[in-house]
Parts: structure tokens; C-alpha cells; sequence
């Protein structure tokens, strides 16, 4: 084997190595917080944004539903991560929570997000499995 050869398949393999994590979530694309967005990538969808309450926590309450034939079972799902984008900088929302809606409507789920606080910039979900997400995500 060549030494440029051998060399090729070690960055390739460090290449694979470095992504894989982000290769075992799935994820949306960027979504508008807007009821009725719809992203291509999984089909995700806003379906309804409630607003927080005058004495309530003081964030929203997103409702997206994701195709079932893009996920198959929300049982593989160990953790959802909400990155927003405010210009070119991306950053994981912190305080998010998160359930499920097994059978919402139309065989979608529903996954409802609760933010910490009002947000009004795009968003872009991770549904991870096992395995982590890089560190900038």
C-alpha cells in the first residue's frame, strides 16, 4: 500500500470518526417560528406556538410534528437538543424541555418543546440516540 494511499484513508476515517456522532441524530431543518413552517429536510412542521403566560415560566411552548415514516419510533429518541441561529452564530438553547406526543394527528408525533424564555429566531432540533452530538452542537 502507498504511503499517500495510507494516508488518504487516515484522514478519511478521522473525518468519519469526528462526524459520526452527528450522523446518528436526526435532525430538522432550520425552522422558523412561525405556526404552519414547514422544513424539508424530515418534514418537521410548527404547528402551534402558545405563548407563555403572564404568570407563567416566561418561555413558549413549540408543538412540531414530525413525520412517522421519517421516525419510526420516539423509543430510540434518548435526547432532544434545540440549537437557534441568531445571524451567523448558532448556539444550543439552554432549559429546554421536551415530550412526546405518540400519536398527535395524521400519523405524525408531536414533540412539544418548552423554551426557557420568548424566542423568535430560527431553531434547528436534534433528535439524538446514544451517541453524542459534536461540541459545537
Amino acid at each position: 500500500m502507498s504511503t499517500g494511499r495510507t494516508t488518504k484513508m487516515l484522514v478519511f476515517s478521522s473525518f468519519l470518526t469526528i462526524l459520526s456522532p452527528a450522523l446518528n441524530a436526526l435532525e430538522t431543518d432550520w425552522l422558523e417560528l412561525k405556526e404552519g413552517h414547514e422544513g424539508q429536510k424530515i418534514g418537521a412542521k410548527v404547528h402551534r406556538i402558545k405563548l407563555p403566560e403572564l404568570s407563567g415560566d416566561g418561555g413558549q411552548h413549540l408543538i412540531l410534528t414530525i413525520p412517522k415514516d421519517e421516525l419510526k419510533s420516539t423509543g430510540n429518541v434518548r435526547e432532544v437538543v434545540v440549537v437557534g441561529k441568531r445571524g451567523d452564530k448558532e448556539e444550543t438553547l439552554p432549559g429546554t424541555h421536551y415530550e412526546w406526543s405518540e400519536d398527535y394527528e395524521n400519523d405524525n408525533y408531536g414533540l412539544i418543546i418548552k423554551l426557557e424564555k420568548m424566542e423568535n429566531y430560527p431553531i434547528r432540533v436534534y433528535l439524538k440516540d446514544d451517541l453524542p452530538l459534536p461540541e459545537n452542537h
